[in-house]
């Protein structure tokens, strides 16, 4: 007998997600796509409902995603982890609809986020979320004021701490590149939240 074909072939269930998504790119495997799907659905939905702040335009987009994933999984060349890649995916995705209808929405931080648990006073407690939620909607404001690519590039590093490698790879940039932009970017906030007066309710409170 052939020990070539009496060799088990391992699940597809049992494949890695890079495994899975070469085999989306080189024969648009449904079966595969499926799994994808099944493992990155809820991720994807939670990661565009946070930077659209809105259910059905999240699940629109999620939809979305998944389609350019389709399209793109030929392009995925194993030069990062298979989920940092398609987070920057799923930006692009968000980034250009945002582009498309020219707002960025204000999303305040889920309760959980904003909460101290080591804060015994109740007042005290709601002070600190209070002012969280402030400096959060102070930092969406200031990126409201930079080009969209520079707060992709920001909120892709910081926010969901994607590799800069990572980001390189799908920008089609040098590692040094996606630095200098990243400087760049960063002092053009830090100099805007200088000039940006504080709010008086937020300085009570800081």
């Amino acid at each position: 007998m052939d020990k070539t074909r009496s060799r088990k072939r391992t699940p597809l269930r049992q494949l890695s997600d890079e495994t899975l998504v070469q085999r989306i790119g080189a024969t648009g495997d449904r079966t595969c796509f499926g799994i994808i799907y099944e493992r990155y659905q809820q991720r994807v939905l939670s990661r565009t409902w946070k930077m659209v702040g809105d259910k059905d335009d999240a699940q629109d987009l999620t939809q979305e995603v998944f389609i350019r994933l389709l399209k793109k999984a030929g392009k995925y060349k194993q030069q990062s982890a298979f989920a940092a890649w398609f987070k920057v995916v799923t930006y692009n995705v968000v980034i250009d609809e945002l582009r498309k209808l020219k707002r960025m929405r204000l999303v305040p931080l889920p309760e959980d986020d904003r909460a101290n648990p080591l804060i015994s006073d109740h007042a005290e407690e709601l002070r600190h979320k209070r002012m969280f939620e402030m400096l959060h909607e102070r930092l969406m404001m200031l990126l409201e004021n930079v080009s969209a690519d520079e707060r992709r590039i920001l909120l892709m590093k910081y926010r969901d701490d994607i590799p800069v490698k990572t980001i390189a790879a799908e920008l089609d940039l040098g590692v040094s590149a996606v630095k200098m932009r990243l400087r760049r970017a960063r002092s053009k906030v830090l100099g805007l939240d200088q000039a940006m007066p504080r709010d008086a309710a937020l300085e009570e409170l800081i």
